[in-house]
C-alpha cells in the first residue's frame, strides 16, 4: 500500500508529514537568527563530487536548436557553497535535495533524499561541532519538549556538550588497533587479521578501515548519548584541511545519535594546489574501481586559487535527523513518496 493511501485509510498518519515540515522550519529559523544566508545552488550540474564510493545519477539535455549536454545530479551542494564562500559571503545553508545511485531502498536511504549544508568563513571545524550539538538540541527540544529524544527503545540525552572521541581512541577502544601502526597498508592488514577480520588480497586501505570501522566501531558506540567521532585518516578526508603538513589525520569529524550516522564535517581544504591533487588521486581510485571517472570542477578550483578564507562546513542528513526525532526507524515510513514505493 502507498503512503498517500495508509494516510487516507488513518489521517493521524498526517502528523508525520506535518512535523517534518516543522522541523524543516524550525531548522530555517535556527540559521537566520545567527545571520546565515539559505543559498539556492543548482542540482544539475556539469561537474558532480569525486568520492570514489559515492555514484551520481547522470543525465542528457537538449537546448533549443537540439544540441545534447551531459550533466550530473548533485550528490551534494558543496562545491557551490564553497563557490559562494570564495564569492565573500560570510555565512551560507541550503537545505538541498541531493541523488545518489547505487544506494539500498531503506531503512536509512532513498537514492533522493535531503541534505542540510552549512559553512562559517573565518572559521574551522569546532566551532561546526558546537553548531550542530545546539541545533539538534534545539530543533528536538521544539518538537519533543525534552532535551531528550527516544529512538528504537532507546532515551538518548542531547545535553550539550556531547561526548567526543578521536578515530584513533575508537580503534584502540573498540578494536584493539593502534592506527599510528597501520599507516602501511601491509601491516594495516597484518594487524586487522591477527584481530580476525576478513581481509581480502585485493582490499585497499580504505576498504580495511571501513571493514574495522563499521564491524568493531559503530556497532559500539554509545545508544544513551550521541557522539562525534574526530581526526580522520587523511585517506578518508579529501576535502579537509589536514591537521598539520606532517599529520596523518584530517580536521573532520561525523557524529552519531542511536547508532545512526548523521553529519559529516570538516575544517575545509582551500589550497587549491593540494585540492587538484586529492581530486586527481580519487580519480585513480575510481579507475580502480571500474567506475565512471567523474570530470574534476576546474570552477571549483579557479574559486579556491582566488582565496577561500579558512571554514567550516558540514553535511547532515535531514530526513535521518527527523527520523530521530520522530522515532522512526524505517525511511520509507517517514517520506511521502519514497522509491522503494515509485520504483516497485
Amino acid at each position: 500500500m502507498q503512503n498517500w493511501e495508509k494516510i487516507k485509510k488513518d489521517p493521524k498518519l498526517t502528523s508525520v508529514q506535518k512535523k517534518r515540515a516543522e522541523i524543516n522550519d524550525y531548522i530555517r529559523s535556527f540559521f537566520k537568527v545567527r545571520g546565515f544566508l539559505e543559498a539556492q545552488t543548482p542540482i544539475l550540474v556539469e561537474c558532480a563530487g569525486q568520492e570514489p564510493y559515492l555514484n551520481p545519477f547522470q543525465t542528457e539535455f537538449y537546448d533549443e536548436k537540439g544540441k545534447s549536454y551531459l550533466g550530473y545530479l548533485i550528490t551534494s551542494p558543496e562545491y557551490s557553497l564553497k563557490k559562494m564562500l570564495c564569492a565573500g559571503f560570510d555565512k551560507v545553508f541550503e537545505l538541498a535535495r541531493v541523488f545518489r545511485s547505487d544506494e539500498s531502498f531503506g531503512p536509512n536511504h532513498n537514492p533522493e533524499f535531503t541534505m542540510l549544508e552549512w559553512y562559517r568563513s573565518h572559521s574551522n571545524y569546532y566551532q561546526i561541532m558546537l553548531d550542530l550539538e545546539q541545533l539538534v538540541f534545539e530543533v528536538n527540544k521544539k518538537i519533543n519538549k525534552s532535551k531528550y529524544l527516544v529512538y528504537e527503545n532507546n532515551k538518548i540525552d542531547l545535553s550539550l556538550p556531547w561526548p567526543k572521541m578521536t578515530v584513533k581512541q575508537a580503534f584502540k577502544k573498540y578494536a584493539h588497533l593502534d592506527l599510528d601502526q597501520c599507516k602501511n597498508l601491509k601491516n594495516f592488514k597484518k594487524l586487522a587479521i591477527q584481530k580476525d577480520f576478513t581481509i581480502d588480497i585485493q582490499d585497499n586501505w580504505d576498504d580495511v578501515f571501513y571493514k574495522v570501522f563499521l564491524n568493531a566501531i559503530e556497532p559500539r558506540l554509545p545508544k544513551d548519548r550521541p557522539m562525534i567521532i574526530y581526526e580522520y585518516p587523511l585517506h578518508q578526508a579529501s576535502l579537509a584541511k589536514r591537521k598539520n603538513k606532517k599529520s596523518f589525520y584530517a580536521e573532520r569529524f561525523e557524529a552519531y545519535i542511536g547508532g545512526m550516522e548523521l553529519a559529516n564535517a570538516f575544517s575545509e581544504l582551500t589550497d587549491y594546489k593540494e585540492q587538484y591533487k586529492r581530486f586527481k588521486e580519487e580519480q585513480d581510485v575510481r579507475e580502480k574501481l571500474n567506475k565512471k571517472i567523474i570530470p574534476i570542477d576546474n570552477d571549483f578550483i579557479n574559486a579556491l586559487k582566488s582565496k577561500m578564507p579558512d571554514s567550516g562546513g558540514i553535511a547532515l542528513g535531514v530526513d535521518r535527523l527527523q527520523m530521530l526525532i520522530l522515532n522512526i526507524n524505517d525511511i520509507n515510513d517517514l517520506l511521502m513518496f519514497p522509491a522503494k514505493q515509485i520504483f516497485k
